[in-house]
Order: structure tokens, then C-alpha cells, then sequence
């Protein structure tokens, strides 16, 4: 495999440089050969096994000359591959600056950071989204999605696309254009949850019971484990708002961990706040 990194020496935004390697790239077929693209971009030796302490290492330079990239085995190769990437984007990605002397050092919340506010935060993200971009470009995600959200098509894309289950179902919150979140939890307590930007709030907390009326809670009482349909439940089990049509579904492994899909449905209650204005035009309101 050959690329060249000089069509990437003016791109700064990750889905840029994702989509401007699969255009040296052009047709590839699943799952995405993460390795063998990162040798190909002067990333000299890759090593995966168990580490203690830290998810993925690069080692580099601030010039970025040539990089190697450690990537913890410990929860899986499918979570190996997303750290190769993840690396590579910080890598490829030259405004990053190096977290230490000898390159970059990412623990686990590294590889699930989504926030923007502080530049540590940011270049995380960044290489969170270059690393999802490279490994699940939506002509090889699409395909695989059924008509309606479902926690199923996240399991067969991770098959697909070897990549975690965790990154399957983020990338779908984040293409479909349904309101969607999904809520990690382990033994019946709340990892933690992730939504799309319209979804509301989510009232359930780390650490904390998964709610009492949630169908997810009885799912993970009696050890039901598999895929739960998708099915109308209580909005108060998970939100503060009652004027919002919600759906959950569970997908419960044998280990006590499970995820649950919310899908809410905001149309009658976007009609509300728009009827609302104009009940009594000359009452102030605050928003």
C-alpha cells in the first residue's frame, strides 16, 4: 500500500484527512486495514499487547519526521484498532501538540472524549472523530442500517467493521437523523450515556441505579440477556419531561453489562412550544 502525505500537509479538520486517504485509497472493502494505512503514512512499527497505565502511545517528534504507536490489548482488538487510529490522527494532525517530551500519552477517557472546550479536550476529540471517520466511513456503515434504529445493526456493523460495539452505536447516534442517546451500564448501575445534540436531558447519573422505571432496569433484574425489542416506555424513567414520546431497547450481555438505545420523539412536543407562542400574544416569555 501507498500514500502520500504531502496531500494531507494542508488539511487541519479530521474528516478532511479521513476523506482525503480514502480518495488515494478509492475502492476498499471492510474492515478498514487501519495497520496497514498507518505504516503506509510513515508510522515506522505498531505493537499491540497489554499495557499497564495508558490505552495508545505515539511516539514522535513535534515535526512529526516518523511515529511508532502502542496500543493497549487489554479490552480487545476491535478496541486495539480504534486506538491505531486514534494515534494516527494525532499524528496526521500536525497542530496537535505533543502531551509529553516523546509524542502523545491517551488514557481510556481519551477514547471517548467529546468535548471541545479546553485544547487537551479538543485534540482528543479530534482524534476520536479522525479515528471513527477512518474505520466507519458511512459508504461502508449505511448499507448495514435497517430502516428504523436498532441496536442489532450496531452489532452486525461491529462485526462488519471490526470495530467495538461501543464505536458502532456512537457513530449511529451521531449519522441517523432520528433523536437518539444510549446509556452504558454494568450490574444495573449507569456507566455512562451519550446523545445526539436535540436529545433532552438525561436525568440518570454515573454511578447511579439504572432508573426503577425503566424497562431496562427489569431487563438487567432478571438477567435477560440478548436484545430486548424496542418498545414505548415511561419518559420520567429517563428525563425530566413528560410531553416526549420515548422508546428504549437493551442489549444485555452475560457479563452484566448492557446498553440501552433511547429514541425520543420530539414532534408533538416541538408543536406544543409552538402553539404555545401564540395563545396570548402580549404575555412576555422567558427562554
Amino acid at each position: 500500500m501507498q500514500l502520500s502525505r504531502i496531500d494531507l500537509a494542508d488539511l487541519h479538520a479530521p474528516k478532511a484527512i479521513a476523506r482525503a486517504i480514502f480518495a488515494q485509497l478509492g475502492t476498499i472493502d471492510a474492515p478498514v486495514p487501519v495497520g496497514q494505512i498507518a505504516r503506509a503514512l510513515d508510522i515506522t512499527d505498531i505493537k499491540t499487547q497489554v499495557f499497564g497505565g495508558f490505552e495508545g502511545m505515539l511516539l514522535t517528534d513535534t515535526v512529526r519526521s516518523t511515529g511508532a504507536i502502542l496500543a493497549n490489548t487489554r479490552y480487545g482488538n476491535r478496541r486495539a484498532r480504534f486506538t491505531i487510529a486514534h494515534e494516527l490522527g494525532h499524528f496526521l494532525m500536525e497542530r496537535h501538540k505533543l502531551s509529553g517530551d516523546t509524542g502523545f500519552t491517551c488514557k481510556a477517557q481519551d477514547m471517548r472524549e467529546m468535548r471541545a472546550d479546553k485544547r487537551h479536550y479538543r485534540q482528543e476529540a479530534e482524534a476520536n472523530a479522525f479515528a471513527i471517520d477512518l474505520l466507519a466511513p458511512f459508504k461502508l456503515f449505511d448499507p448495514l442500517l435497517s430502516q428504523d434504529p436498532d441496536l442489532k445493526d450496531a452489532q452486525r456493523l461491529r462485526d462488519h467493521l471490526n470495530i467495538s460495539l461501543e464505536a458502532t452505536i456512537r457513530r449511529m447516534i451521531e449519522h441517523r437523523e432520528e433523536c437518539l442517546a444510549a446509556v452504558w451500564s454494568r450490574n444495573g448501575r449507569v456507566r455512562y450515556s451519550v446523545k445526539s445534540g436535540r436529545f433532552p436531558w438525561i436525568t440518570c447519573m454515573r454511578g447511579e441505579r439504572l432508573p426503577q422505571l425503566s424497562l431496562a432496569s427489569q431487563i438487567v433484574a432478571n438477567n435477560a440477556t440478548g436484545f430486548s425489542s424496542v418498545t414505548e416506555t415511561n419518559p420520567l424513567a429517563w428525563l425530566s419531561r413528560s410531553d416526549i414520546e420515548l422508546f428504549e431497547q437493551t442489549r444485555m450481555a452475560s457479563n452484566g453489562h448492557a446498553v440501552t438505545l433511547l429514541l425520543a420523539d420530539l414532534a408533538d412536543a416541538d408543536d406544543d412550544e409552538d402553539d404555545s407562542g401564540l395563545n396570548e400574544l402580549s404575555m412576555p416569555t422567558f427562554r
